[in-house]
């Protein structure tokens, strides 16, 4: 007798579905940021439970497939990257340092 395969229905996983029918619905450019580091640059095509299709145009008849457990993080194309700055010296407030004597022994 053969089991028959449950797959559980998180909501994290509707999440997903619903982001990626998005992104596929509107056509609009995405980056994928695979776990590896590299970006790629393009439109989702199709999705389903393990992999994401991903072409450089709507009409591109050689699309991508990447597996997605190796994606990171996908953003739209025209989303500003987040620009850290460091604050300069002259801006950073001063700051007395306190003695803080230590309560109980080091073992």
């Amino acid at each position: 007798m053969k089991k028959k395969e449950s797959r559980i229905d998180r909501p994290s996983r509707r999440l997903q579905q619903l982001q990626l029918s998005t992104h596929i619905a509107s056509r609009n450019p995405v980056v994928v940021h695979l776990a590896s580091g590299i970006r790629l640059h393009g439109v989702i095509v199709a999705s389903d439970s393990y992999m994401v299709l991903l072409a450089e145009t709507p009409q591109d008849p050689l699309p991508q497939v990447i597996y997605k457990h190796a994606i990171a993080v996908i953003t739209p194309a025209h989303a500003p990257e987040a620009i850290a700055s460091v604050p300069g010296a002259e801006s950073s407030p001063d700051f007395v340092s306190l003695y803080t004597p230590r309560t109980r022994k080091r073992r």
